[in-house]
């Protein structure tokens, strides 16, 4: 290219330059502002009784969007409820603490709420409403009584313990204990109420302490120179989880010996207890015992030396004069302990304090110098266990061989019935029938109370209304009379072991069975070894 044409080209190029820098074009109108977001707002509120959700009314913080922007969250912006605080439900639960009151049914409100309650046994918490009726139902041999119509009104949050206290004698009432339920227990403390509820019982002051403290330099749980007495009972104290022991001593006795005394037990962090005294109507001197409600269920708290009771009934015919010894099965060695002596055959007696709890096998010497031992059988108690041990059967050769025919015990006095158990332990008698009927009726027109009925075999304690009977056993599918107890007055109360047992072998007895009668209130201890 010349010089000239590229100077064209160049000049052409600063002028289209030149034309892209013009002058600047008119502004474009603003666009519309965007609308103002909603705002979150936030409310309490309180909840009224009867709500869905929370029954007992209580608080509930709301959430939500303003969307009609009036500054109020009104119930249409609601999306998202917290209950802050809710009212819990009424709870309610019961105790049996009438020491000769029969078995009771609880009704709440009309409703069964426990059936077949017996002294000493309660219950965990049920919900209820806030206004209650209830009724206790005695189980008598004539029919279920109502002895407690009791209306109890409670708050939400709160809880109430009913417990059945007092003897049918002097009235049998209600003593309801009212708390709070929604009371926090500090963390690493558990919470405990004392209640004293043994109506046989005089004042007592309660001691909760480390093992083996100086009562002396102890305070009572109840407050020194306030003794609890019948129906009385402490605050709800807070106290450290950890081993603790539980001594009663009667209030004013300047000694301070216990009338219980618990041991060690471990008390746990969180636990919500009420440990109640009742009469103890079992094994041992102590006059009460515990007993621990801990919001799920009832638990017994014996006194440390609490023993097991046996009555021994020696009924083998041709065994001599014997002596029960005691091996503890724990040990290599076989103790030999002696826990009677010198039983003669149609005898019984009461070891009323075996130690327990504790794993034995007994054995049954039939001889003055132990050598000859007739019977071995095993022994499993616990504190405050009760049981009837009869030997019978043959020692020398014969059938059936000499043998043990345990059963449980209950002696327990109910005063609205007799408790009555017969028994078959007559070896060389077959199979025979029972009658338990009105006094003077004539028995060839009436079915057996108990056919059939084996040795060994026995009625179970039976629960006889009050009135006059006769009790007769008879050879199987016969009506001659073997063995007749006539006129037997039951006023209530009675706690009695009807047996059948064999005559002597020396024919002085005649030839039929013969009854023994075991009348508890009035069992011979036996004597020391």
């Amino acid at each position: 290219m010349n010089k000239q044409a590229y100077l064209a080209t160049m000049l052409c190029a600063t002028v289209l330059l030149a034309a892209c820098e013009g002058d600047d074009g008119t502004n474009g109108t603003n666009g519309n502002n965007g609308a103002d977001g909603l705002n979150s707002l936030l409310a309490t509120r309180d909840i009224p009784k009867g709500d869905a959700v929370c029954l007992g009314g209580g608080t509930a913080l709301d959430s939500g969007l303003d969307t009609d922007r009036n500054g109020v969250l009104d119930a249409g912006e609601v999306t998202a409820t917290e209950l802050l605080s809710c009212e819990a439900t009424p709870l309610i639960r019961a105790l049996h603490a009438s020491p000769d009151a029969p078995t009771v049914n609880i009704l709440v409100n009309g409703a069964a709420a426990l059936n077949g309650v017996d002294y000493s046994q309660g219950s965990g918490f049920l919900s209820v409403t806030e206004q209650n009726n209830v009724q206790v139902e005695a189980i008598t041999p004539a029919g279920d009584v109502v002895v407690i119509d009791a209306d109890v009104n409670l708050d939400f949050s709160t809880e109430a313990s009913v417990i059945a206290v007092n003897t049918v004698a002097a009235g049998i009432r209600p003593l309801a204990i009212v708390n709070p339920s929604d009371e926090r227990i500090t963390e690493g403390y558990f919470r405990a109420q004392v209640v004293h509820a043994s109506p046989s019982a005089p004042p007592v002051d309660v001691y909760v302490t480390a093992l083996g403290a100086d009562l002396a330099g102890s305070a009572p749980v109840n407050g020194a120179g306030t003794p609890l007495a019948f129906e009385e009972f402490t605050g709800r104290l807070e106290v450290p989880a950890g081993d603790y022991q539980i001594r009663i001593v009667v209030a004013g006795d300047a000694t301070l010996t216990p009338v219980f005394d618990s041991g060690e037990i471990p008390l746990a962090a969180a636990a919500d207890l009420m440990i109640v005294a009742i009469d103890n109507v079992g094994p041992g001197s102590n006059p009460v015992q515990l007993i621990v409600l801990d919001g799920a269920a009832a638990s017994a708290l014996n006194d440390v030396n609490t023993p097991a009771s046996v009555v021994a009934v020696h009924l083998s015919p041709d065994a001599p004069a014997v002596d029960i010894l005691a091996d503890v099965n724990s040990t290599v060695n076989n103790e030999a302990l002696a826990l009677v002596r010198n039983v003669s055959f149609g005898e019984f007696c009461n070891l009323n304090a075996v130690p327990a709890p504790g794993d034995y096998t007994l054995s049954v010497a039939a001889n003055a110098d132990n050598s000859v031992v007739a019977l071995q059988f095993p022994l499993l108690v616990e504190q405050g266990s009760e049981a009837t041990a009869i030997v019978s059967g043959f020692l020398a050769a014969g059938d059936p061989a000499i043998t043990a025919l345990p059963l449980a015990g209950n002696t327990r006095s109910i005063i609205t019935e007799t408790k009555l158990r017969i028994t078959h332990a007559s070896p060389s008698t077959g199979n025979v029938d029972l009658y338990l009927v009105p006094a003077g009726t004539d028995i060839s027109g009436v079915d057996p109370s108990f056919a059939g009925v084996p040795f060994g075999a026995d009625t179970t304690m039976l629960s006889v209304a009050a009135g006059d009977y006769d009790a007769i056993v008879t050879p199987e599918n016969t009506k001659t009379a073997a063995i007749s107890l006539l006129g037997l007055g039951f006023t209530g109360g009675e706690v009695l072991d009807v047996i059948a047992r064999d005559p002597a072998t020396d024919g002085s007895e005649g030839a039929l069975p013969l009854p023994v009668v075991i009348d508890y209130s009035a069992v011979p201890v036996c004597p020391a070894p």
